[in-house]
C-alpha cells in the first residue's frame, strides 16, 4: 500500500511537473518558429521582429528558472508576501499574446480590464502567476485555433465584511457541459486529447492555498468563465 501510494504521488508530481515546463516552452517554441518564418519569407526583418518578441523569451525564460526554484523548494514553505495581481496579469499576458502563432494574431483577442488601484493580495508570487498562466491556456486551447477572444478582468467584491479581489477569465471557445465543469477540477481529468488533466487540478489547490475560492460557469459553444476570489489584504482601520 505504501509503495501504491508512494507512485502515485510521484506520478502526480511528474505530471504536474510536466505539464507546468509545457506552458513554460509554449510560448518559446511559437517564437522560434516566428523567427524561422521570418528569416525563410523576409530575412531583412528578422533583427526588427527578434527585438519585438525579445520579451516573449525572456519571460517564459524567467518563469521556467523562477519555476525550477520553486520545485526545488518543495519542502519548504512557499513564498507569502503582498502581491499585485494586476501586474501579475500584465506580465502574463503579454507574453501570451505575442507568443501566439503568427496567423493566430488576427483570430485571438485579448481583453483586459483591470481595476486601479486594485488592493494587494497575499500569497506565493509565483503562485498566482502559474494560476494565471494555466488559465490563459486552458482558454487559447479551447478557441481550438478558430477566431475567439479571451478577456480577463479585476475588480473589488465584498463577501460581507471581508473585502475580496475577483479575477475573471473567460473565452469564447468550445464550452463545457455541466458533467464536464462538475469534473474539471479533479485529477487527471482532461477533455483534451494528449491533456495531463492536472492543470485545472493545480489551479485549485493553488486558490485553496491563499484562502480563496474558485467558480467555473460554461456552455456548450459558449464559451467558458472561470472566477477567483482572494481576500484583499487592507490596511487596517485605525
Amino acid at each position: 500500500i505504501r509503495e501504491a501510494e508512494r507512485r502515485a504521488t510521484v506520478g502526480e508530481l511528474a505530471r504536474q511537473i510536466n505539464h507546468d515546463i509545457k506552458n513554460g516552452l509554449i510560448p518559446l517554441r511559437n517564437v522560434m518558429r516566428h523567427l524561422e518564418q521570418v528569416q525563410r519569407d523576409e530575412p531583412g526583418t528578422l533583427q526588427q521582429v527578434f527585438a519585438e518578441r525579445r520579451r516573449t523569451l525572456d519571460s517564459s525564460m524567467g518563469y521556467l528558472e523562477t519555476l525550477a526554484t520553486s520545485y526545488l523548494r518543495l519542502s519548504r514553505p512557499p513564498e507569502r508576501r503582498e502581491c499585485n495581481l494586476n501586474a501579475i496579469v500584465t506580465d502574463v499576458v503579454g507574453p501570451a499574446r505575442a507568443g501566439l502563432p503568427a496567423h493566430d494574431h488576427n483570430g485571438i483577442e485579448f481583453v483586459t480590464d483591470l481595476t486601479t488601484p486594485l488592493p494587494a493580495v497575499v500569497g506565493d508570487p509565483i503562485s498566482f502567476r502559474r494560476i494565471i498562466e494555466n488559465l490563459t491556456a486552458n482558454a487559447v486551447d479551447s478557441l481550438e485555433s478558430k477566431p475567439g477572444r479571451i478577456s480577463i478582468s479585476t475588480e473589488v467584491a465584498r463577501d460581507g465584511e471581508l473585502p475580496l479581489v475577483r479575477l475573471t477569465i473567460a473565452d469564447t471557445g468550445r464550452g463545457m457541459t455541466n458533467d464536464e465543469a462538475g469534473r474539471s477540477f479533479s485529477d487527471f481529468y482532461t477533455t483534451k486529447e494528449g491533456g495531463t488533466g492536472v492543470g485545472l487540478s493545480i489551479v485549485r489547490r493553488l486558490v485553496m492555498d491563499v484562502n480563496g475560492r474558485i467558480n467555473v460557469d460554461s456552455e456548450p459553444g459558449r464559451g467558458t468563465r472561470i472566477t477567483i476570489e482572494v481576500p484583499a489584504n487592507l490596511p487596517a482601520r485605525t
